[in-house]
């Protein structure tokens, strides 16, 4: 577990990073998909929380060749990663929500809708065997620490939603909070968001260009990356399997917000509430096929994850 990151593995190039942080921006731009989801398809979750303790160690690693080495190896992925969240985060969200005279298509219920959220419910759905499939030892008492990320995430997905004016102030803990739940797979933050009032809020400042009030949030994302990554990295490391069978269950019980058949998927009025299923169901159903297939193809062309540093 202590070796450094294998410039072999994948995602260690610039061009395949971007193309991975474009995956995991698009999908945390979704309220219910969380890039820690991604990740893990990917083959590249573990490295990932990796190369973020890594640079939260700068000071420490900067002291000899050794650190300076594993430095340059995680900046080598998260630069690029993090340029394409970003590039994917701006163009989703810009096509997913839209402005005030231009409804992005999650926003079109009787339309896009349903199909975007069984895109993403396939997606999920197939992808619950990631985590699981990277145990070393499967035991009984796995399931039951499955069984309460299943809990945590779907009660999570059900919490009342805010309401009302956003103060700038409030996007520092929506920043933190999201940042810390999107490093989860099956935890969105973007969802997060939603159920603080804050998602649309964070979305208009992105696009309107509010440097400052989007800047409180980034600070946010600063504060948590400090606190959430090494408390995540250091359960990685002393608890592997049990980590693991939790997002398990975390990536199942986030299957309740992507129920592709809502009263309601506009989050600037309310929960996105469940409804009966309507004439949309066979393309619905095709969308979650696709989901289903994008996995696949994800996983096909995953190389086996190395130990993270």
């Amino acid at each position: 577990m202590g070796t450094d990151t294998h410039t072999s593995t994948n995602g260690s190039n610039a061009p395949a990073a971007f193309g991975q942080g474009m995956l995991m921006g698009g999908a945390d731009a979704v309220p219910g998909v969380s890039g820690g989801t991604i990740a893990l398809i990917l083959g590249i979750y573990e490295r990932f929380i990796g190369a973020l303790a890594t640079i939260l160690a700068l000071p420490k690693h900067a002291r000899n060749a050794d650190g300076r080495r594993k430095l340059r190896s995680a900046f080598a992925l998260l630069v690029p990663l993090g340029v394409g969240m970003f590039t994917s985060y701006l163009l989703v969200t810009k096509l997913l929500v839209g402005g005030q005279d231009d409804t992005g298509a999650l926003m079109k219920a009787q339309s896009t809708a349903p199909l975007c959220y069984g895109f993403f419910f396939g997606l999920v759905l197939f992808s619950i065997r990631e985590p699981w499939r990277r145990l070393r030892k499967r035991t009984a008492g796995l399931y039951g620490f499955a069984a309460c990320g299943f809990s945590a995430s779907f009660l999570f997905a059900g919490l009342p939603y805010a309401q009302g004016e956003v103060a700038t102030w409030m996007l520092l803990y929506g920043g933190a909070g999201a940042i810390s739940v999107m490093l989860l797979p099956g935890v969105s933050g973007s969802l997060l968001l939603v159920m603080l009032g804050q998602y649309t809020a964070v979305v208009e400042a992105l696009h309107d260009r509010d440097i400052p009030r989007f800047g409180v949030f980034l600070c946010g994302i600063g504060l948590g990356l400090a606190l959430f990554v090494p408390l995540l990295r250091g359960l990685m490391r002393a608890a592997h399997d049990r980590t693991m069978a939790v997002l398990t269950g975390l990536m199942a019980g986030s299957l309740r917000a992507l129920w592709p058949w809502k009263h309601n998927f506009d989050p600037k009025v309310g929960p996105l509430s469940n409804a009966a299923p309507d004439t949309l169901i066979p393309w619905v159903l095709v969308a979650v096929a696709v989901g289903v297939a994008v996995v696949l193809v994800l996983s096909r062309l995953e190389k086996r994850p190395s130990v993270a540093p």
